[in-house]
């Protein structure tokens, strides 16, 4: 696929994308501690978390082990930041539609990594915490923070609009990929 195609197909799950090389990705490992806070309850918990995801370090090279990524956002309207559970809902739906286009690449024939927001929601609860193996290992979604990407330079390294706002969520995902 081109890159147009591929935004094309971004587009279609409801995104605004861009494709930049994952060396235009800025990491950050001071963003892990925002997941070692854990206040999302999915550290040590989630398969797709730290530490189950790997170090920062170990992140950064799986994130380095592809070459393109495909930068996805939706901006959701929402009425301030104490509206949690408007915010977790979008949160769930960007994830399950950075899977659907991950999952579409990959049947492309596609080497893809998905990324998106607090942890991956294939399993309720995930299997970790039933103390059973990951039920879908190569489909699983780890958090943009556990990769300790910088959002507020992703947004800028790929040309998409950022902020804050008690209006709007502004939030992104990617799947990482090889040409």
């Amino acid at each position: 696929m081109t890159d147009k195609e591929l935004i094309t197909l971004a587009q279609q799950e409801g995104f605004t994308a861009a494709v930049i090389p994952t060396s235009e990705v800025v990491v950050d490992y001071g963003f892990r501690k925002f997941c070692e806070d854990n206040l999302c309850g999915k550290y040590g918990a989630n398969y797709s978390c730290p530490p189950d995801c790997g170090t920062p370090q170990q992140v950064h090279e799986k994130l380095m082990s592809r070459n393109s990524a495909l930068v996805l956002e939706k901006i959701c309207p929402i009425n301030g930041y104490d509206d949690r559970e408007t915010i977790q809902k979008y949160k769930k739906a960007v994830n399950f539609s950075v899977l659907d286009v991950s999952d579409k690449m990959a049947a492309a024939g596609y080497n893809v990594l998905p990324l998106g927001y607090g942890g991956c929601p294939l399993c309720t609860p995930c299997q970790r915490a039933l103390g059973k193996p990951c039920t879908f290992p190569e489909r699983k979604i780890s958090c943009i923070s556990a990769y300790c990407i910088n959002v507020t330079e992703l947004s800028a390294s790929s040309g998409l609009e950022f902020g804050w706002s008690e209006e709007k969520l502004y939030l992104f995902g990617m799947v990482l990929f090889d040409r």
